[in-house]
């Protein structure tokens, strides 16, 4: 009886509101999605070596800054509009502005692949970057659905989406790790792995066959000069962000070795899964609401300090039990050959503590339409970012003292931007 009692309680405690209900249907959908990678991690970590993970870090460093900007940063105005129309509209405009990114990609990779391979320390990377293209494409369009159902409140089918997701990628990665194509066998998983997310959205989006036909140049061309702000300031942003974050996998890759990097991007990637499961799903949902309650408060303090209390919560209990178990916990899943990766991550877990509270709420600057200063906080990051590896680069620093001190200072930095982030939701810019 009281086993039911408390179930009852839990229920009732995540559906008392729209916004909970939301944030639960998103995370049970993406606590499927993380799951997956989680259960084969210990087989891909002993089938696919260090040197491998390492030069799946490379490629998802292009792809990654690409993929970011390929629509323009179109689709984070998706959202915005009152009419549903320009909604359709805008995705649409994200789409092709996708495609002729990657177009672009596919020139440059055909003339340049050998020379950005040598560029980023690993010429065996040469072959595998003719399917950067394919991933810019992916990613644009995964993006532009993304924010397209949140839109139209379609929690469900994002949760979906990020299960297929999950399941094509490790279930590619898995089939030619069976059969011994360890050489590609990575990249070819997570090229391929937003394919299975699209198909789910695109339904969502092509009921609008009628918004769609009747579309016309001259109203994408309006779209694109009211949101004109969005390439012009949140490009740069997500693009100094996103190179923040990857030239660090091409400085250590080319500064230590390309194992170092497997090690190094194998604990930043199973730290980022909070961010994945918990993070985005508040993100998403924080943003919707958020735009609700600018519209007819003028602010969103409220939602915003709320958010924050629950963002930190998660992650102080990230944070401690990271501190006491990381290192035997990723021995455990991952094997001995792993044993490095855990002190890396052992070393990284404060960052991704408050990170995982910045990066939830930094759609606020969407929200508030203020994309140049969402650019100067891109531009400080990528600053240090670049400042500490021109002090690495002419001392003989080992790789430890250099994650120490990228902690400490990206760890500054994020909680300044919380604190500004704070001021912005009270309505003043």
């Amino acid at each position: 009886m009281k086993r039911n009692n408390f179930i009852t309680f839990l229920k009732n405690r995540f559906t008392k509101s729209e916004f909970s209900k939301n944030v639960f249907t998103l995370i049970s959908g993406t606590a499927i999605a993380q799951l997956i990678p989680l259960l084969i991690a210990p087989i891909l970590s002993r089938i696919y070596t260090p040197e491998e993970f390492g030069r799946l870090a490379l490629y998802l460093s292009i792809t990654q800054v690409l993929g970011g900007v390929s629509s323009g940063r179109y689709e984070l105005a998706i959202v915005l509009p009152t009419k549903k129309k320009e909604g359709v509209q805008l995705t649409l405009l994200s789409i092709f502005i996708t495609i002729v990114v990657s177009l672009v990609s596919l020139v440059s990779i055909l003339l340049f692949s050998t020379d950005i391979a040598n560029f980023l320390g690993d010429p065996k990377l040469d072959k595998w970057l003719y399917f950067v293209p394919l991933s810019v494409l992916m990613i644009g369009i995964f993006n532009a659905l993304n924010y397209f159902n949140t839109r139209e409140k379609a929690f469900q089918n994002i949760a979906k989406a990020n299960v297929y997701k999950s399941f094509g990628g490790n279930g590619i990665q898995f089939f030619f790790g069976i059969i011994k194509y360890t050489s590609g066998g990575l990249i070819i998983g997570q090229v391929f792995s937003h394919f299975f997310g699209n198909i789910k959205m695109l339904k969502t989006f092509v009921k609008n066959k009628k918004i769609l036909n009747k579309t016309t140049k001259e109203d994408l061309k309006g779209l694109a000069m009211r949101y004109v702000n969005f390439p012009k300031f949140s490009v740069w942003g997500i693009f100094l962000n996103l190179m923040s974050i990857n030239i660090i996998n091409v400085f250590i890759s080319s500064i230590y070795s390309l194992s170092i990097l497997g090690y190094f991007s194998h604990a930043y990637r199973y730290l980022g899964l909070p961010s994945s499961l918990l993070g985005n799903a508040f993100s998403q949902v924080y943003l919707e609401k958020s735009i609700s309650d600018y519209k007819t408060f003028g602010n969103s303090k409220e939602l915003f300090l709320s958010t924050v209390k629950k963002l930190s919560i998660i992650a102080f209990f990230i944070l401690i039990g990271g501190i006491l178990f990381i290192e035997e916990i990723f021995v455990l899943v991952f094997g001995n050959n792993w044993i490095i990766a855990g002190k890396y991550a052992k070393i990284l877990i404060p960052l991704f503590s408050i990170r995982f509270v910045a990066s939830s709420l930094s759609v606020t600057f969407i929200v508030y339409e203020i994309q140049k200063e969402s650019l100067f906080w891109h531009f400080c990051l990528f600053l240090l970012s670049c400042f500490l590896m021109v002090i690495f680069i002419f001392n003989e620093f080992d790789v430890n003292t250099f994650l120490y001190a990228y902690t400490i200072l990206l760890f500054m930095y994020y909680f300044l931007f919380i604190y500004r982030m704070f001021i912005i939701t009270k309505g003043k810019t």
